[in-house]
């Protein structure tokens, strides 16, 4: 995106931090925090950039939320969510089959199988729009074409 002059800033997953810091019980016991935390690092880009690219959108904070959360979190969540103006990417690969790391996750790759079906079932249940892309070589030009079209021809990559 900014190779094509768009203002853009990456809003680095605060989950992973603690995954690299090994605090993974924050991800159970903390969420709160770690939606403050994300919220933040969003919060601060606002009016800076026209663009702030995460792959840990505030929702993920009210899907890992523990089932005890109290009872106002995800309505929490939702509101804070939508104090910005959300374009939803699913980005998909084959989990079953395809290459997985290890490194910096939680989940193992049936870990992962799970969960990429919850995450199916609570983003309909919480009628949360997204655009579904394959990853692949050209998943950051299919990002931009949605955000804006026309700017980036296609690049055509030699067979292989």
């Amino acid at each position: 995106m900014k190779s094509y002059g768009l203002s853009v800033e990456e809003v680095s997953e605060y989950a992973k931090y603690l995954v690299l810091r090994r605090c993974e019980w924050q991800l159970k016991e903390e969420q709160l925090y770690l939606l403050a935390q994300q919220h933040h690092k969003q919060l601060i880009l606002r009016g800076r950039y026209e663009y702030a690219v995460t792959d840990s959108p505030l929702a993920l904070c009210d899907f890992y939320a523990p089932p005890e959360k109290f009872p106002s979190f995800s309505a929490l969540v939702s509101d804070l969510a939508e104090t910005f103006e959300n374009i939803n990417f699913y980005l998909t690969r084959d989990l079953k089959n395809g290459p997985f790391e290890d490194t910096g996750r939680v989940h193992s790759r049936e870990d992962s199988l799970r969960v990429d079906a919850q995450m199916r079932q609570y983003l309909a249940d919480c009628n949360v729009q997204y655009i579904e892309l394959p990853i692949d070589l050209l998943t950051p030009w299919r990002i931009l074409e949605h955000l804006k079209p026309g700017l980036a021809k296609f690049p055509t990559f030699p067979d292989t």
